[in-house]
């Protein structure tokens, strides 16, 4: 099926959308030991009200933390913030190196990025009419997956002050699958991502890592 065009109705589709709902799930787990785990329960109305309520817990060397929240704001007229409800869940605030985010190499090294991606999905239509997007990180150029690790190592991330990785971790290799399913109407209704990994620390040792992270949309 023409992956492209599939892509295209789903972004329309979602983005005409008034109301969402739907629930993110994620577990990290460093030698089989889960030091990760996140519930994000969230959904917008018509009338651009949003809410997200999430659950977290880090366990930091045997020390475990949670943390509750619940925000309730507008989602709308968010659009120069990253867009709305999904821009506020997902919105990351980078720090780029000037030469990598502007001028000509900036903007084809994106582009040759979204490329890379786009010719690396594997598209399948169901028997419902629905249809099945996945990626699969061994199917990915190599010179995207060394990309992905320098963007995803601790000492190159925003958020490496939150997380289960110290800034002297370095993320050595990556493999994975995600998975998007939309029904015939072209809506999403579930994104699943399952990652694996080797990450090596300060002293030299080397931990498995594990991830796994699921979107389920209520429709």
């Amino acid at each position: 099926m023409n992956k492209l065009k599939l892509l295209y109705d789903v972004a329309r589709t979602m983005k005409a959308k008034e109301k969402v709902d739907g629930v993110l799930t994620a577990q990290v787990r460093k030698d089989q030991e889960e030091v990760f785990s996140l519930r994000n329960e969230f959904g917008k109305n018509s009338i651009g009200e949003a809410t997200t309520k999430v659950s977290c817990e880090l366990n930091l060397e045997g020390s475990k933390v949670k943390r509750e929240s619940l925000t309730e704001f507008s989602a709308a007229g968010d659009c120069q913030q990253g867009g709305g409800l999904l821009g506020k869940l997902f919105r990351r605030h980078h720090h780029h190196n000037k030469d990598e985010c502007c001028g000509i190499k900036g903007i084809f090294t994106r582009i040759s990025f979204a490329l890379g991606i786009l010719s690396s999905l594997q598209a399948e239509g169901l028997d419902d009419g629905g249809a099945v997007v996945s990626l699969d990180l061994s199917d990915v150029p190599e010179d995207m997956k060394i990309q992905l690790l320098e963007k995803m190592n601790p000492k190159h991330a925003c958020h490496s002050h939150c997380g289960f990785l110290a800034e002297s971790d370095a993320l050595e290799t990556l493999d994975g699958v995600v998975v998007l399913t939309v029904n015939k109407g072209r809506e999403i209704e579930k994104i699943t991502v399952n990652l694996d990994g080797r990450v090596q620390n300060a002293d030299s040792e080397s931990h498995n890592l594990a991830a796994s992270a699921e979107v389920l949309f209520a429709w």
